[in-house]
């Protein structure tokens, strides 16, 4: 088992500057408090969602300290975000169930948000079939950037660094047929997002699937991380504490949607750049492992 120290985070190598130094310190301070209580890390999930949902309702006044105050909400509600999972880690009961509740509560803060934002553009005067289909791309965008960004982070630690991290593939998750009605719903939310995911990484989860069946060398683990560390940084950009700088910077300045049209083009370039630059990896990994049959061995 990790020491403490060790599960404040995913890794230094996929976490991201702000994160590093601000959420993830903010969150296991509170995850060691909550530790000896009776709260599970499902219950903060719900705090962190019903803050979120509060802060996403002030994005939709056009006042510079409502929105200061929504967009000071979102930052606390992301570090309990944080504090959830760092929580299940120190008790050593993270599970898929809850990575798929965390994703539902990032979904509907999300969701709530745009809503709001919609109703903040209809009611300065946009017309109102243009300001759903800006806002409904741009939640498009976000959808498809946070999974491709989540997958690249977690294949790095799968491959790269030889932690499992958390990376699934649709072939690893049950029938969700067993449980209770919200469990069962989140093993669908996930199974779908875990999907979307293998979608979106067609070379890279072959070559995740094959990997699973070998014992990879640590010169392969050095080729893949030569080859996609380079890409970390881009995730940056397309991560959630870039989105919510950008949402705060532009509801201050009475330009919210720059915000929805940064997601929806610029950002969405970039995922593009991504997808292209990964697969690419992928596929000359491949190929090395095709050519070179001895930079790894078979286990059994």
């Amino acid at each position: 088992m990790k020491p403490p120290s060790d599960l404040s985070h995913k890794g230094p190598a996929v976490e991201e500057w702000l994160d590093l130094r601000f959420f993830r310190p903010l969150g296991i301070r509170i995850a060691r408090a909550l530790l000896p209580t009776r709260v599970s890390p499902h219950e903060v999930t719900l705090w962190s969602l019903v803050i979120g949902l509060v802060a996403g309702h002030l994005f939709a006044y056009q006042d510079r300290w409502t929105d200061l105050i929504g967009f000071g909400l979102f930052i606390v509600s992301d570090v309990f975000d944080s504090a959830d999972g760092q929580l299940a880690r120190l008790r050593g009961t993270s599970t898929r169930f809850g990575r798929a509740l965390d994703g539902i509560s990032d979904n509907l803060r999300f969701i709530n948000l745009y809503v709001h934002l919609a109703y903040r553009l209809i009611h300065a005067g946009w017309w109102w079939p243009g300001a759903v289909l800006l806002v409904a791309l741009a939640g498009l965008a976000h959808a498809y950037q946070s999974a491709a960004v989540d997958f690249v982070r977690n294949a790095f630690l799968y491959i790269g660094v030889g932690e499992k991290g958390e990376l699934d593939l649709p072939e690893n998750l049950g029938s969700g047929s067993q449980g209770s009605m919200l469990e069962r719903f989140g093993a669908r939310v996930y199974r779908d997002y875990v999907l979307r995911q293998s979608q979106l990484f067609p070379r890279s989860a072959r070559l995740v699937r094959r990997l699973r069946h070998t014992r990879v060398t640590e010169a392969f683990r050095a080729e893949y991380r030569e080859r996609q560390q380079m890409l970390l940084p881009l995730c940056s950009w397309l991560g959630q504490n870039a989105r919510f700088l950008l949402l705060g910077a532009a509801g201050l300045g009475h330009h919210i949607s720059a915000f929805l049209w940064a997601e929806a083009v610029p950002m969405s370039l970039l995922l593009v750049l991504l997808l292209l630059v990964h697969e690419w990896n992928a596929a000359v990994l491949a190929d090395a492992l095709a050519e070179q049959p001895n930079v790894y061995a078979r286990v059994g």
